[in-house]
């Protein structure tokens, strides 16, 4: 399924290693307490990108594994710590005072799901939904970075424009699409 746009991504300089095997993916699920999305274990199984900005998955060396779980608590660490800047989202309802905004705001962050990341800052949420949107998250700066890996691998390569994403496709991820 993945093999034309892995071939167009390694004309864009994108380098990929042999696909994740079935026993590779359920170690790293463990490891890191994630579930990969359907396509990104689908493209992963495919082949794994490992240019330089990528993850290696593959890879279960304690340091390297430290590296990934530290990359995956960036966003969580960083709206955590800048709770008072983050916007209220009306569907959670009326906004409290400001002290007590700032802990509810950390509270829905416990319950968010966990992000697992592609490429430097982006990430794709560790949650069943089809299509899995991709996040672009810089502190409290969250923006839909495409409606799915393979959207996302367009965009981020220049094989696509940004601003020709199909934001009516992309589903609704709790908490993260409620900072946008």
């Amino acid at each position: 399924m993945y093999k034309e746009r892995i071939d167009i991504l390694k004309l864009n300089g994108v380098e990929f290693a042999e696909g994740l095997s079935e026993q590779e993916i359920i170690e790293i699920k463990q490891e890191y307490n994630i579930d990969f999305p359907k396509e990104l274990q689908e493209l992963y199984s495919t082949a794994l990108p490992v240019s330089k900005g990528f993850y290696n998955w593959r890879d279960l060396r304690p340091a390297n594994v430290q590296y990934i779980k530290d990359v995956m608590k960036i966003p969580f660490n960083d709206i955590y710590e800048l709770a008072d800047e983050v916007y209220w989202c009306d569907e959670w309802g009326e906004e409290p005072n400001e002290s007590e905004r700032v802990e509810v705001v950390r509270t829905m962050l416990k319950k968010a799901p966990a992000l697992i990341p592609i490429y430097s800052h982006r990430y794709i949420p560790s949650i069943n939904l089809e299509p899995t949107p991709v996040f672009s998250i810089h502190d409290t700066d969250v923006i839909y970075y495409s409606e799915n890996i393979e959207s996302y691998f367009e965009t981020e390569f220049g094989i696509k424009d940004h601003s020709d994403i199909s934001y009516d496709i992309i589903k609704h991820v709790p908490f993260w699409s409620d900072l946008l």
